[in-house]
């Protein structure tokens, strides 16, 4: 398959400066785009279970610790597009994304899409229950949990794998992008020789 060729070559072609820049930058770029999607996600949860008959992939109970005191952005006039996100999202998002979705897109690349797709939302729902559990122990919070039927020691629930199923495809497309040589390269080269600022002028 080219794609994966074209991965693989990226990841032999770079020393390892290189390979450490572009792996921080990817890691970073997963956070803040994780964090940014949460935030989106609100609104599409809410909207998604407005709408007759596409409500049934939204039936999951997903919530925040109620000391918190935030459960009121469900209640939110939807013209506001309100969301909410704990700065602990970012590693989380970022490591599902680094740690997850791209060694596995690695391995499975040759796979049939729904295959992959559904090891990325099985991954996804294991890590949310670890990573859940574990910011629960350091916080004393729980940053997230869910309450429906189908949910997984509390934090996942099998009611969200097919979002998780689309997720994973969408991060294993940006990576796939991102580790297209050209693309790779540039960035690369910003990364290790950025450049300078235009210098300041005074008005003489």
């Amino acid at each position: 398959m080219e794609q994966l060729h074209r991965v693989r070559r990226s990841e032999r072609e770079r020393g390892l400066r290189l390979r450490v820049l572009f792996g921080l930058f990817r890691y970073g770029l997963y956070g803040f785009l994780g964090q940014g999607g949460e935030v989106l996600f609100y609104n599409l949860v809410r909207l998604g279970r407005s709408i007759p008959g596409l409500e049934v992939l939204f039936r999951f109970g997903w919530h925040v610790d109620p000391r918190l005191n935030l459960e009121a952005v469900w209640q939110t006039p939807a013209v506001v597009l309100f969301g909410q996100c704990s700065l602990w999202m970012f590693p989380v998002y970022a490591t599902a994304a680094f740690c997850l979705i791209e060694p596995l897109y690695r391995r499975t690349a040759r796979r049939p899409f729904w295959l992959r797709g559904l090891l990325y939302s099985m991954a996804i729902v294991g890590f949310e229950v670890v990573s859940g559990h574990a910011l629960k122990a350091i916080t004393g919070y729980a940053i997230w949990y869910y309450d429906d039927p189908l949910n997984v020691l509390g934090m996942s629930s099998l009611a969200i794998l097919p979002i998780w199923f689309v997720t994973g495809l969408l991060v294993e497309t940006l990576y796939r992008e991102l580790m297209d040589p050209t693309v790779r390269k540039a960035i690369e080269e910003e990364l290790a020789n950025p450049a300078a600022p235009p210098p300041v002028t005074t008005p003489s």
